[in-house]
Formats: structure tokens, sequence, C-alpha cells
């Protein structure tokens, strides 16, 4: 059960990441693209709190670990794009799930990143 409290804030990070995509804020952003970067953001700290929850709670290669977080939090971001489907005013993009995707990728390298500079890396960290 201890290892499971190590997922909580993955879970809800995505809670608010649900619920902020559940309206419609009509923000008109200056630039092409710069919700693109809200995307990579918001997803780089969903990859670096479920790779808190891999890397701390089992004890596999940090290869193994890596890929769970990035096969869990990808599909997190195609379910968000989906669910924005279904709210009005809101739009579903592929450009949105490759900046989700590429904002995982990040928060792991993040999280690797720190573990290691926190003396972890062997424990935590990558192979």
């Amino acid at each position: 059960m201890k290892k499971a409290l190590y997922f909580v804030p993955a879970i809800l990070f995505y809670l608010l990441i649900f619920v902020l995509s559940s309206h419609n804020y009509d923000l008109d952003l200056p630039g092409q693209g710069l919700d693109k970067v809200a995307h990579f953001i918001e997803f780089s700290f969903l990859g670096f709190f479920l790779s808190l929850g891999y890397f701390k709670a089992f004890h596999f290669s940090a290869s193994i670990k890596s890929i769970l977080v990035f096969v869990t939090g990808l599909p997190l971001g195609v379910l968000d794009e989906l669910h924005q489907l279904f709210v009005p005013g809101r739009t579903s993009a592929i450009e949105d799930v490759v900046a989700d995707a590429a904002g995982i990728g990040f928060g792991i390298l993040l999280y690797w990143h720190l573990a290691k500079r926190k003396g972890r890396a062997r424990e935590n960290g990558p192979a």
C-alpha cells in the first residue's frame, strides 16, 4: 500500500488536467503553437510525477521503469484529447498528443537528472 502513495501526485495532477480540460477558457493565445508549449509543460509535470511513482515503487531496471512511465502517460494524453472532443468549444489535435508525448519524455529525463544529482542514480536513475 505504501508504494501506491508514490503515485498520488501523478493521480492528482492528472485529475487537475482533466478538470482544466473540461472547460472552454476561450483563450486567444498570441503566437502560433503556444498551446503546444502548454501541453508540453503540463505533461512534463505528469511525466515527472509518474516517474516518481514508478522509480520509487518498483525494482525494475531504469529502462523498464521509463517505458512504463511512457506507456502510462501517453494514453493519458490521448484520453485527454478524446475527452476534449466532448467539451463544447474545445478541440482535439494529434499535434497536442505529440506535445504531450514530448513532455512525458522530458519529465522522465528531468526525474533522472534530479535523482542523479541527489546521489540516487544507482537506485532510481539510469542503469
